[in-house]
């Protein structure tokens, strides 16, 4: 029985899905691993192709269908299911879009083994499309994190990630939270609140996930947005383990960062990274909105399921 299962939430990205799986036959340290794919997908699309990789793959393979559209659901159900599991004692996962190095799973689990971290976390690169914009690798949305190996103060973000059975055992469902379903910002919310009940967290820097960034994402407006939903999706987290007088601190220290934000604006005339600048502005603004009670429905459409990675605080 598997002590690891690596898991897959998948929406309509029948491609993708399939390099992964590829990658995942290559991967070192799949003794005792079993591998999950959970279709968000009404078609099942992605089953099909995961049913079809079955017999090539170094692993066992588990297919589940979540029929309720949504990250959160998918995510959901891939952590009742692994619970499931009885031998199941880590739980790694990795989004559709995405594909490990080699050593990845053997990378995350020596880290854990370790530091007795909980959670353990690694880079993700991103890939971008040929005639994309140089600016693009540079922007703080795009950038790939870069740490030293060994314990973390937080983690930000569930598309390269191992958590161990006891940490999900002791959060309880639903570990990623359904009011974020159509805003993005579930893998945050999951971490801060493993963190409030003092869980530990680590970096592995040689668990390497490389990541597509589609043509759509290489825009300017697009980066923006992104910050913006960031700077929402942030306060409302913070929010959620704050009462009455941690808002009103929170709301001081946003108002006092859009100041410290439209001061710098002015460097957008000569700073290399003007897009930063202005992406900053924008999130700083939107921490605001989010304490007026604004909500980010940037995934609104009851059938349509994004996969969305953060960018950097």
């Amino acid at each position: 029985m598997p002590a690891t299962v690596i898991a897959i939430p998948t929406f309509r990205r029948p491609q993708q899905l399939r390099h992964l799986l590829e990658a995942i036959a290559r991967l070192e340290g799949l003794d005792d691993a079993l591998l999950l794919v959970a279709d968000n997908d009404a078609g099942g699309e992605g089953a099909a192709v995961a049913a079809a990789m079955a017999a090539d793959l170094p692993i066992p393979l588990e297919i589940i269908r979540v029929p309720e559209p949504g990250l959160c659901h998918a995510r959901n159900a891939i952590v009742a299911h692994a619970l499931a599991i009885p031998t199941m004692q880590r739980l790694a996962m990795i989004d559709d879009d995405e594909w490990p190095e080699p050593q990845w799973l053997a990378a995350l689990t020596t880290v854990q083994q370790r530091t007795g971290a909980a959670v353990v976390a690694g880079p993700v690169s991103p890939v971008f499309p040929e005639g994309a914009p140089d600016w693009a690798e540079q922007t703080l949305v795009f950038r790939s994190e870069q740490r030293p190996e060994g314990p973390a103060e937080m983690l930000y973000a569930s598309n390269n990630l191992l958590v161990t059975r006891v940490a999900l055992e002791a959060l309880g469902a639903p570990w990623f939270d359904p009011a974020f379903n159509r805003s993005g910002g579930e893998d945050l919310d999951f971490l801060t609140r493993l963190k409030a009940i003092g869980f530990g967290f680590a970096w592995a820097p040689g668990a390497r996930v490389s990541e597509w960034v589609g043509a759509e994402r290489a825009r300017k407006a697009w980066v923006l947005r992104r910050m913006w939903r960031i700077g929402v999706t942030d306060t409302r987290v913070a929010c959620k383990q704050r009462g009455p007088f941690g808002r009103i601190a929170l709301g001081a220290r946003s108002l006092a960062l859009l100041g410290l934000r439209t001061a710098a604006l002015p460097a957008l005339a000569w700073h290399r990274n003007r897009l930063d600048v202005a992406g900053q502005w924008v999130k700083a603004v939107a921490r605001l909105y989010a304490l007026a009670g604004g909500s980010d429905a940037i995934y609104a459409a009851p059938a349509t399921l994004n996969s969305a990675r953060r960018g950097s605080s």
